[in-house]
């Protein structure tokens, strides 16, 4: 009888401390804080080795208190089809996602799973992005969006959510928030269309000089493009005053000790030879995660090849949910813990269509130290286009080319590639030397070309007949062609996350992307 007794007020001290700790923002299961910054190289953190003083304290908190990934990969090099992978664990060619269009969902997004398993969803800043399709609830029970400058507030980020937490506070649920940090995206602080829309009203806590910056070796050393790049470090600046916010932000409502949090950026700087590239400097990312008492502090992982297509599968086994297996990606929970285990050997990341949707397909397969890229479109009949068109980096590149020799050559590998691309990264981190024709790369070369057909296999990528045909250039041009017409009908048609893309205004379109439809698809 007196074990009974015993065991009724064990019970009820337990019950007690459940419900103290839901008055207190915390719940039996973990809180999900994913913050993403736009536009943001892998290394200009410092806890990356960037090399600008004090720029990321905040960013830096994360890896001191968590696990710091080396070599952490996103899945595409531009804004939407990147940010889809995160919450669908599929490539963009397998969930639709390859441009900046609404698709038809194809299986359960991460949201949802998570909200029918009693989570608590939100997003702030960027929903669109972060949506495969326009019936927003589907995904999140709170939607927060910014009026005009402030996504580069780092108030408003703090204000914003203290308002979703507040909706956490009387769910009395867990939850998942997605945080979509505008900084350092384009316009950059002190840009000319910054100051005209006046996110220059925003400064960041600390403005560097020209003397505090350097120019990356993939670009040309030029004073313009040096002021280009000393915006970028001051906008990374304001955006690591957004992180430092929203940290303050989780700390002050006492969420802090049951939410783990992550970072990473959605692919490289806007710039040629980062963004919208299947280079390094355009799909790998900086990765950090912490979880106070459950993750060592300042903890490196060295080892491990992980990705955005990874973080669904590993964010569902952290709330222990079952990962459908339609998910493609591996979890990597075991590594926050310390322990090893044996995770991909090869990284695989797209590009199909810029955000006006004008396709330029890539695929590239690499590891660590070597990387394999397929462009079906470089057959001296495509030009390349991207949103670095508009930006002061390739206007001066192009302008230079017209009398210095080396920067023509530059120039021209950005505008027309080659249809095979082969970089020993070890060396060359930049991509600055093809080695497809060198016979010494020979073995590696057949190897990394059959990883990639196997997964074009495995995963249905509609780029697959190409590669087959890849020594064909009148082949590959049928083939853009027949690509170039099925992206015009998308862009007039399909419900578009742009107000606008190469044809013009999008607010007739009507359509959702559906995976299986042959003429979008």
């Amino acid at each position: 009888m007196k074990n009974v007794s015993k065991n009724i007020i064990q019970f009820i001290y337990l019950v007690a401390l459940f419900f103290i700790g839901i008055s207190q923002g915390q719940t039996a299961s973990p809180n999900i804080l994913l913050i993403t910054l736009d536009d943001m190289n892998w290394d200009s953190p410092n806890c990356y080795g960037g090399t600008v003083s004090d720029l990321t304290p905040n960013i830096d908190q994360i890896a001191k208190n968590g696990m710091l990934f080396q070599n952490a990969y996103v899945q595409s090099p531009n804004c939407s089809p990147s940010r889809s992978v995160i919450q669908t664990g599929l490539y963009p060619h397998q969930s639709g996602m390859r441009g900046f269009y609404y698709v038809q969902p194809n299986g359960q997004t991460l949201p949802e799973i998570l909200m029918k398993q009693g989570y608590f969803t939100g997003v702030l800043n960027k929903l669109a992005d972060s949506s495969l399709s326009p019936d927003f609830e589907r995904y999140w029970n709170s939607i927060i969006g910014f009026k005009g400058a402030e996504s580069r507030s780092a108030e408003a980020y703090a204000k914003q959510l203290s308002k979703f937490l507040s909706k956490v506070e009387d769910s009395k649920k867990p939850f998942y928030c997605v945080v979509n940090v505008a900084d350092p995206h384009k316009p950059f602080f002190n840009d000319g269309e910054s100051k005209k829309h006046g996110y220059d009203t925003f400064e960041p806590s600390k403005i560097y000089s020209l003397n505090d910056i350097e120019i990356p070796e993939f670009l040309v050393d030029n004073p313009k493009i040096k002021q280009e790049m000393l915006n970028y470090y001051n906008s990374v600046k304001r955006g690591d005053d957004c992180v430092g916010q929203i940290l303050k932000t989780i700390d002050q409502g006492d969420y802090k000790e049951n939410t783990i949090v992550i970072l990473l950026s959605d692919h490289g700087m806007p710039l040629p030879f980062a963004k919208s590239s299947v280079y390094p400097n355009g799909v790998r990312t900086p990765l950090l995660i912490s979880w106070p008492n459950k993750i060592t502090p300042g903890s490196i992982n060295k080892t491990n090849l992980v990705s955005s297509i990874d973080l669904a599968p590993t964010i569902l086994e952290l709330t222990n949910n079952s990962i459908p297996e339609t998910y493609v990606g591996q979890s990597f929970v075991d590594l926050l813990s310390g322990k090893t285990i044996e995770t991909n050997d090869y990284v695989f990341t797209q590009y199909d269509e810029n955000a006006g949707g004008i396709p330029r397909p890539s695929r590239t397969v690499m590891n660590e130290k070597i990387g394999y890229v397929f462009n079906p479109w470089a057959t001296g009949t495509f030009p390349f286009k991207s949103a670095a068109d508009y930006h002061t980096s390739y206007k001066v590149m192009k302008k230079l080319s017209e009398n210095d020799s080396l920067v023509k050559e530059r120039f021209n590998n950005w505008v027309y590639r080659a249809p095979e691309e082969l970089y020993d990264y070890e060396k060359d981190p930049n991509a600055l030397n093809n080695l497809i024709d060198d016979p010494s790369y020979s073995e590696i070369l057949s190897e990394l070309r059959e990883k990639l057909m196997a997964q074009m296999i495995k995963t249905n990528d509609y780029v697959l007949p190409a590669f087959k045909n890849k020594e064909d250039l009148l082949y590959l041009n049928k083939w853009m062609e027949t690509q170039l017409t099925k992206a015009n009908l998308r862009t007039k048609s399909l419900i578009w996350k742009r107000f606008k893309n190469n044809n013009g205004s999008t607010k007739h379109n009507t359509t959702l992307f559906n995976i299986n439809d042959k003429r979008y698809n």
